[in-house]
Order: structure tokens, then sequence, then C-alpha cells
């Protein structure tokens, strides 16, 4: 059954696809799409890459691990930083993006700092991207194995493959239209996996209680700041990520912006039910498990009795992941497609880094870190602190900017955020201090530096 519904789904999705192929002729195209694109559609997108397979697959492992924090600290202040972020600058960003024509943030920032070399460095600053790439796929390996009698590492290959291809033929109109699919599909397993567990809720509730509020001995949840503060600080500025704020150049104008943050966030919000599937298994799962497997192991013991319902919602977490991988190759391809190689060789530059972005991603995920989603944490936290400075200044002060302000928050903000990674092991700790010294950092030098001439972008 599992594998009759995931040909279904992979059926399904590759018409999409080529459907969107046909829509896809130019590497503008390839990165936003039309710019006209229904808010349904973008809205249910930015939802499940918001949420993504982490959400479902690698997250409940933390709560299973440490309890109540790990359940509070992935959905409530990181709903609200992500709300918060969303609103306070997409609409700023789509007024800005679309006077200049920006196609990626990196394109953007260019525009915003009148500088090539900003625009490029960003562009490359995106390869970050590559370690959530494999917490993606580590995760969507995982539940192919165990939903599909699947070997790992063919399941590693089969994603990839799958994947990637599907996004190098439509680029942002396949990824928003196949996310639209999983989205909606993502929408109704998280509800049946809120109720597969609803009898247990009274020893649930009992159980978390014991664990109290923080977790001393958690990588992410020892201090009551780590459940808090540090999950909405980063949800915050995770919104400064490509495949998130791009989604306000996706649709037309300021009420579609906002129709489609108000879905994003909703759908979002029921996708963090997922997260109970960790609280269940604590009570449930005969012996322990590895964290990144605890989620394949619940569904198979949650739903043994009712195989058809395990197999709608394998096949609808493996679309989870498919939906938070596309997102984020369209950003960092369509990011090389327009602002490394720009011009008439675009969408095919765009096209051969998925090539390469799938060759790194396999190799990785073959022989992933013990707790991958410190891998990936790792590395987007590194393109949020970077890009998070510049943004911001780039949003709320008018006038000619200097690039130079740019370039000195974000390198700052990236040693800081790594250096002290060699020390701290959890990297939204790391982020949130890179962020509370080179954000205040850019916009002190703004205020300070003198105007720049205005001459075109500096090439």
């Amino acid at each position: 059954m599992t594998i009759a519904l995931f040909t279904l789904y992979a059926v399904a999705t590759a018409a999409l696809a080529l459907w969107s192929s046909r829509q896809t002729g130019s590497s503008s195209e390839f990165a936003v799409g039309s710019g006209k694109m229904n808010p349904w559609v973008a809205g249910i997108a930015l939802g499940a890459c918001l949420a993504s397979s982490a959400t479902f697959v690698i997250m409940p492992g933390f709560v299973y691990a440490d309890g109540l924090p790990a359940l509070i600290g992935f959905s409530l202040p990181l709903l609200a930083g992500l709300g918060v972020g969303l609103f306070a600058l997409s609409f700023r960003f789509q007024e800005v993006g679309k006077r200049v024509n920006a196609l990626t943030i990196p394109h953007w920032l260019g525009e915003r700092y009148d500088s090539w070399a900003l625009r490029r460095f960003f562009g490359a600053l995106n390869i970050l991207n590559l370690a959530y790439l494999v917490l993606v796929t580590v995760g969507a390996a995982y539940v192919m194995k165990t939903a599909l009698g699947v070997e790992y590492r063919a399941a590693v290959l089969g994603i990839v493959t799958f994947v990637f291809g599907y996004t190098a033929l439509g680029g942002a109109t396949a990824h928003a239209w196949t996310n639209a699919l999983q989205g909606a599909v993502m929408l109704v397993v998280a509800t049946i996996i809120g109720l597969s567990g609803a009898h247990l809720l009274p020893e649930v509730a009992t159980d978390l209680a014991s664990t109290g509020l923080v977790d001393e001995g958690s990588v992410l949840f020892s201090t009551h700041a780590e459940v808090w503060l540090v999950p909405f600080l980063m949800g915050l500025a995770l919104t400064t990520q490509p495949h998130l704020l791009s989604k306000a150049l996706y649709v037309e104008d300021a009420a579609a912006v906002k129709k489609t943050l108000t879905i994003g966030i909703g759908a979002f919000a029921v996708y963090c039910v997922a997260l109970l599937a960790g609280a269940y298994a604590r009570l449930v799962l005969p012996e322990p498990v590895a964290q990144d497997q605890v989620v394949a192991a619940y569904l198979a013991v949650a739903f043994a009795a009712w195989p058809v319902v395990g197999a709608i919602v394998n096949v609808a977490i493996l679309a989870a992941a498919m939906s938070t991988l596309d997102g984020l190759l369209v950003a960092i391809s369509a990011s090389v497609g327009n602002d490394l190689v720009p011009g008439e060789r675009g969408l095919l530059a765009s096209r051969l880094t998925l090539v390469g972005l799938a060759i790194g991603t396999a190799a990785l995920a073959l022989n992933p870190p013990g707790l991958v989603l410190i891998f990936g944490q790792l590395g987007v936290y590194g393109l949020v602190v970077a890009s998070a400075g510049p943004l911001l200044v780039g949003l709320f002060r008018d006038g000619p900017l200097d690039a130079r302000v740019a370039f000195t928050s974000a390198i700052t903000a990236l040693v800081l955020h790594f250096g002290l990674s060699l020390q701290i092991a959890n990297p939204g700790v790391t982020g949130c201090i890179a962020l509370t010294v080179a954000v205040p950092l850019a916009f002190l030098m703004a205020a300070r530096a003198p105007a720049p001439a205005t001459t075109g972008v500096t090439r």
C-alpha cells in the first residue's frame, strides 16, 4: 500500500514538474515564477517550507529525548518569531524587490547596496544551505527505509535523484505547485499523528510535566533562555532565509502577501501538532531508539493495526521532506543563475548547480553526523546571521547605503557564529550571540558612514 501511494504521489509530482517546465523559459521565471502566483498556492508552499520535514521527522526525536522543553521550544516561541519576522519584513521586501526587479535575496542586497561584489558574496554563501539539505535527506531516508523496506543508501540516492530532477525542470513554479500538493497532504497527516495518540494524552501530560521546563542535559534546551528566547530570536532571523522571504516575490501585491503569510503561518501551526509523535513515542516504544529514527519507529508501532493510514502518513512525511528540499534547491540554484552567472547562461547555470548539490548532498547524507539537526542548524544559522544585519539595514534605512556596512556585519557574524560553535554545542545560542553583535553593528555603521554616490551597481 505504501509503495502504491508513493508511486501515485511521485507520478503526480513529476507531472506537475513537467507542466511547470513549460512555464519556465528564463532564469527569472525559474527563481520566482510569474510574480502573480495564487496566494493560496504560495501560502501553502510557505507553510510547508516553514515546517519542513524536520518538524515531522527530526524534531519529534528531541521531544522524545528532552520532553516538554523541546515540545515548547519547537512550537510556541518559534511560531511567534516566524510570524513576527515574516509580517515585519515581507511587505517592505516585496516593495523594494518589485522596484528593482530582484529575483533573490543576494540580488536584492546587491541592488540595495549598489554592489555587484556584495551580490556575489551572498550568492556564494547560499552553499551553507547544503547542511540543511543533508538534514532533510537523512530524515526522509530513515522514513523510507522503515516504510518501504528500502536499504538506507538506496533511499538517499532515490530521494536525491527524484527531487533534484523535478526541481531542475520547473524551478519556482514546480516548487510552489508541488509544495501546495505536499502541504495540503501534510495538514491532514499532522492531524492524524495528533489523533493517533489522543487516548494517551492524560499519560502524556503527566510524563511531560515530570521532565520540567528545562532539561539540563539537553544540547538545545538546557536553560529557560534556550527554551523560549533562542527559538523566538532564531525564528525571527530565519525569515531572512531566501526560500522563505522570497515568497513575497511570488505574488503580485501587498494584499496577496498578507494572505500568503496568514495561510503560511496558519499551516505551520497545524504542522506543529506532529511534534506530539515524540511525546507519544516516550510511552509506546518498547525500547530506546536513536533520536533521528524516533518517528519512523513510532509510526511502525502506532499504525500497525491500520496499514492504510500508516501508508498515507509515511508518504505524506516523505512529501514534507521533498517540499523542503525543492524549496531550498530553488533558492540556492536560482541564486547561482541570477547572482553568480547572470545573463543568458543563468538558467543553464541554475540547473547545473542542482547536479553539484545532488552529488554533495548524497555524499554527506550517506555518512550522516550523530545529531543531524545540529549539523543542519549550524550551516543554516550561519547564512541567517550573515544576512540579517545587511537585510534589516537595507529594509529600514532610506537612501543609498555603503556596501562596506554589509560586508563588515556579515563577516563579523560568521566569525562569531562558527568560532563560538567550537565551544558552544547549541547553534541557536551561537547564532543569537552573533546577531546581537552584528545587527547593531550594521545599523551603527550605516548611521555613521557617508552616503555613497549612486552611479549604478558597482561591478
